[in-house]
């Protein structure tokens, strides 16, 4: 599972995006500081989607293959599924009668 999670953080801290005039944005600083300081509504939807774009479709498949990899440790300890670890770890009345 290690790596799995190694290679998905390697994605998302190495991911750049790039606008219309061939400037690289990374993370930190560069798109940390327009999410969380500017008010500009297209610039804040470019960066955003820009990063998604840039790392959902990458690390989609890894975080599938670590879903399935955490139910098969979970079954292993006697859990229903990695849920039921989550549940049982936490406050999760609520969440559990909307189930």
């Amino acid at each position: 599972m290690d790596h799995l999670v190694n290679e998905m953080v390697r994605i998302y801290s190495t991911a750049v995006v790039t606008d219309r005039h061939g400037q690289e944005y990374r993370l930190d600083p560069d798109l940390e500081e327009i999410l969380s300081k500017s008010r500009d509504y297209e610039k804040l939807k470019w960066a955003w989607q820009g990063w998604r774009d840039a790392t959902g479709p990458r690390i989609k498949p890894l975080f599938a293959q670590l879903v399935a990899k955490m139910n098969e440790a979970a079954i292993d300890n006697g859990n229903h599924g990695n849920h039921a670890v989550v549940v049982a770890n936490n406050d999760c009345s609520l969440y559990m009668t909307k189930m």
